[in-house]
């Protein structure tokens, strides 16, 4: 009596493990050749979000820019550009990223604008400024917000 609920416990612990979805096992061979075991493992079930608090980490290009900081205020400062999200709103005209390719130091943008001819931009981001080369043209953008 005494050993009965240890061999019940281990009998449902093993039932449970007979359950569990395994490794699948396909054996592949090709005429001449050795067969190839190949061996799936489990499924792992995605990393789940990690909460945030909701603020704009120091690396978020979102906001208002500006190429002279002073007029950082102005709503209709010549040199002003908004970000939000994949929106980028100009004095002249509004373009929505269409693609983005990163690369070592900056990141290159496809901009299809709505008034104005399609843009290809590459951006680097430091502390307050963000860096916009179009061409052979390159401008300096102050963080207003």
């Amino acid at each position: 009596m005494t050993y009965l609920k240890p061999a019940l416990a281990l009998a449902a612990a093993m039932s449970l493990t007979a359950c569990m979805p395994g490794a699948t096992t396909t054996t592949i061979s090709t005429p001449g050749e050795e067969p190839v075991v190949v061996v799936d493992g489990p499924p792992i079930a995605p990393a789940a979000p990690v909460a945030t608090s909701g603020v704009e980490g120091a690396d978020s290009m979102n906001g208002t820019w500006n190429l002279v900081a002073s007029q950082c205020g102005d709503p209709a400062s010549e040199g002003r550009m908004v970000i939000a999200g994949n929106k980028f709103t100009f004095p002249t005209t509004e373009c929505t990223a269409t693609g983005a390719e990163v690369q070592t130091n900056y990141t290159s943008l496809t901009l299809g604008c709505s008034s104005a001819e399609n843009r290809q931009l590459n951006v680097s981001l430091r502390p307050g400024r963000l860096r916009v080369t179009e061409g052979a043209t390159t401008l300096t953008y102050y963080q207003c917000s």
